[in-house]
């Protein structure tokens, strides 16, 4: 085996680990690039010099050619949400007061954000709020109903209950 088997082979598995890795879809092109020269390496018919140029050849259309397409594809479906998301219209309990000037704040495992009240209303501190939406690094909440808040104890009790 010439040493460029090795070579080739070293990249097709850094590449696709890193892809994996990172799912940025940028290193899984090299891999692909990679397995052309990786074959004629083992027939030792071709030149290391060439199996380089076909190496570039190959990656570079793919990544110009096919990355677009593809994360217009693999990204049709998520609509641009992020794990962040999940906490939009859950509740927790203010930790600080906040009102038209001043910014209060709400911990969500384990993180203490920024919160702000949907229409600069006062909340007041150990209120319970409902997450609206993320602006930023700031959470923007509106209080949640008291008789609301009863009935989803109620609620809950009941089902603990059965």
């Amino acid at each position: 085996m010439d040493f460029m088997f090795w070579i080739w082979l070293a990249v097709i598995v850094v590449t696709a680990i890193a892809e994996f890795a990172t799912m940025e879809i940028v290193s899984i092109w090299f891999t692909f690039g990679a397995i052309i020269p990786f074959i004629l390496s083992a027939t030792k018919t071709v030149a290391w010099w060439v199996q380089i140029i076909i190496f570039v050849l190959i990656s570079s259309l793919l990544v110009f050619l096919l990355r677009s397409v593809t994360k217009k594809f693999l990204l049709r479906n998520s609509n641009g949400k992020t794990n962040l998301d999940v906490i939009i219209g859950q509740k927790f309990k203010m930790l600080e007061r906040t009102d038209f000037e001043n910014i209060g704040s709400v911990k969500i495992n384990d993180v203490i954000w920024s919160a702000i009240a949907e229409n600069q209303e006062t909340i007041e501190k150990n209120e319970i709020v409902q997450v609206v939406k993320i602006s930023g690094n700031k959470l923007i909440v509106k209080k949640v109903n008291s008789v609301e808040t009863k009935n989803k104890v109620v609620q809950e009790k009941k089902s603990k209950q059965k």
